[in-house]
Protein backbone atom coordinates (compact mmCIF):
# COMPACT_ATOMS: atom_id res chain seq x y z
CA UNK A 1 0.00 0.00 0.00
CA UNK A 2 1.38 3.37 -0.73
CA UNK A 3 0.10 6.68 0.54
CA UNK A 4 -0.98 7.35 -3.17
CA UNK A 5 -3.08 5.01 -2.63
CA UNK A 6 -4.86 6.17 0.18
CA UNK A 7 -4.78 9.59 -0.92
CA UNK A 8 -6.31 8.98 -4.50
CA UNK A 9 -9.13 6.64 -1.59
CA UNK A 10 -9.53 9.96 -0.08
CA UNK A 11 -10.64 12.31 -2.74
CA UNK A 12 -12.48 9.78 -4.26
CA UNK A 13 -14.31 9.56 -1.12
CA UNK A 14 -14.76 13.36 -0.46
CA UNK A 15 -16.41 13.67 -4.16
CA UNK A 16 -18.37 10.75 -2.81
CA UNK A 17 -19.42 12.91 0.61
CA UNK A 18 -20.59 15.56 -1.93
CA UNK A 19 -23.19 13.28 -3.28
CA UNK A 20 -24.41 11.66 -0.06
CA UNK A 21 -22.91 8.42 0.54
CA UNK A 22 -21.03 7.44 3.84
CA UNK A 23 -17.29 6.83 3.12
CA UNK A 24 -14.41 5.47 4.97
CA UNK A 25 -10.94 4.46 3.92
CA UNK A 26 -9.67 1.57 5.62
CA UNK A 27 -6.46 0.38 5.45
CA UNK A 28 -5.45 -3.46 6.38
CA UNK A 29 -1.65 -4.30 6.04
CA UNK A 30 -0.87 -3.75 2.65
CA UNK A 31 -4.21 -3.25 1.14
CA UNK A 32 -6.57 0.07 1.75
CA UNK A 33 -10.04 0.10 0.47
CA UNK A 34 -12.60 2.66 0.34
CA UNK A 35 -15.79 1.45 2.09
CA UNK A 36 -18.48 3.50 0.65
CA UNK A 37 -22.55 3.08 1.84
CA UNK A 38 -25.64 4.95 0.23
CA UNK A 39 -27.26 6.91 3.10
CA UNK A 40 -30.68 6.36 2.01
CA UNK A 41 -30.11 2.88 1.35
CA UNK A 42 -28.11 1.48 3.03
CA UNK A 43 -28.37 -2.19 1.85
CA UNK A 44 -26.69 -1.08 -0.85
CA UNK A 45 -22.36 -0.53 0.36
CA UNK A 46 -19.64 -1.18 -1.63
CA UNK A 47 -15.77 -1.29 -1.14
CA UNK A 48 -13.20 -0.19 -3.96
CA UNK A 49 -9.29 -0.22 -4.10
CA UNK A 50 -6.55 0.83 -6.41
CA UNK A 51 -4.58 -1.30 -8.51
CA UNK A 52 -2.51 -0.67 -12.09
CA UNK A 53 -4.20 -1.94 -15.18
CA UNK A 54 -2.18 -4.04 -17.76
CA UNK A 55 -0.22 -1.11 -18.53
CA UNK A 56 0.63 0.17 -15.17
CA UNK A 57 -1.42 2.51 -15.24
CA UNK A 58 -3.82 3.16 -11.71
CA UNK A 59 -7.31 2.26 -11.55
CA UNK A 60 -10.14 2.53 -9.28
CA UNK A 61 -11.80 -1.43 -8.83
CA UNK A 62 -14.69 -3.03 -7.36
CA UNK A 63 -13.44 -6.03 -5.55
CA UNK A 64 -15.18 -8.37 -8.86
CA UNK A 65 -12.20 -7.28 -10.40
CA UNK A 66 -13.81 -4.42 -12.63
CA UNK A 67 -12.24 -1.64 -13.32
CA UNK A 68 -13.81 1.65 -12.51
CA UNK A 69 -11.96 4.46 -13.89
CA UNK A 70 -8.32 6.25 -13.79
CA UNK A 71 -7.86 7.69 -10.30
CA UNK A 72 -7.00 10.86 -12.83
CA UNK A 73 -10.54 11.42 -13.50
CA UNK A 74 -12.25 11.14 -9.81
CA UNK A 75 -15.90 13.17 -11.18
CA UNK A 76 -16.26 10.07 -13.44
CA UNK A 77 -15.09 7.07 -11.26
CA UNK A 78 -17.95 8.73 -8.62
CA UNK A 79 -20.20 8.63 -11.44
CA UNK A 80 -20.04 5.24 -12.07
CA UNK A 81 -20.07 3.98 -8.51
CA UNK A 82 -22.82 6.05 -7.60
CA UNK A 83 -24.59 4.64 -10.45
CA UNK A 84 -23.78 1.08 -9.16
CA UNK A 85 -24.95 2.26 -5.46
CA UNK A 86 -28.14 4.39 -6.56
CA UNK A 87 -31.01 3.69 -4.89
CA UNK A 88 -34.87 3.81 -6.74
CA UNK A 89 -35.60 7.00 -8.02
CA UNK A 90 -32.45 8.64 -7.35
CA UNK A 91 -31.16 11.33 -9.95
CA UNK A 92 -28.24 10.09 -11.89
CA UNK A 93 -25.18 12.22 -11.88
CA UNK A 94 -25.71 15.00 -14.61
CA UNK A 95 -24.77 14.33 -18.06
CA UNK A 96 -21.20 15.26 -18.96
CA UNK A 97 -21.19 18.91 -21.46
CA UNK A 98 -20.66 18.17 -24.69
Amino acid sequence: MTIDAIGHLERLGTELEQRRFAVRVRARGSHAMLNITNVAAPALAESVFTAPDEEGALWFWFPWQTRIGPVADIVAAADRIERVLAEVGRPGPAPAAP
